[in-house]
């Protein structure tokens, strides 16, 4: 009777130990898969950025003009700060990280208003373009009259 017991014991202790293992993978797995998530691929990157790239170099205020509105736009429809584009007046690196919530100066509609309001139809505008070095997304725009 006492095997038997043991015999219970032991085999109680194995499955519990595999039941202990089987919940941490269940874990590692749903944990990888939220990291890998946020991941965009290349495609996805050049997707996002493609409606912005069109506008780089030497274009015309009421092009820049445009460009101002699909940025107040996408910045209204942005699901968190990283995925804000700052619109400065003036010409940008092309390696600027992504806004924080803190720092997200140039992304209110306000702002961009402002420097769209500033921009003169007939005159011509230098769009140089800032991207995240981690993501690879646009983060910033910057728009220089050509003199």
């Amino acid at each position: 009777m006492e095997n038997a017991s043991k015999a219970l014991i032991i085999a109680g202790a194995i499955l519990l130990a595999i039941a202990i293992i089987g919940i941490g993978m269940y874990v590692y797995n749903n944990a990888s898969e939220a990291i890998s998530g946020t991941d965009m691929t290349e495609q996805e990157v050049n997707t996002y950025n493609e409606p912005f790239l069109r506008y780089q170099g030497e274009i015309k205020g009421s092009r820049a003009k445009t460009l101002c509105s699909s940025v107040a736009s996408h910045n209204r429809t942005a699901e968190d700060a990283s995925e804000l584009i700052v619109l400065v007046n003036g010409e940008v690196d092309a390696s600027v990280p992504a806004p924080t919530e803190e720092d997200a100066a140039g992304t209110s509609t306000a702002d961009i208003t402002e420097i769209s309001n500033a921009i003169l139809s007939g005159r011509t505008y230098n769009v140089t373009i800032g991207f995240d070095p981690n993501t690879g997304m646009v983060s910033t725009i910057g728009i220089a009259l050509v003199e």
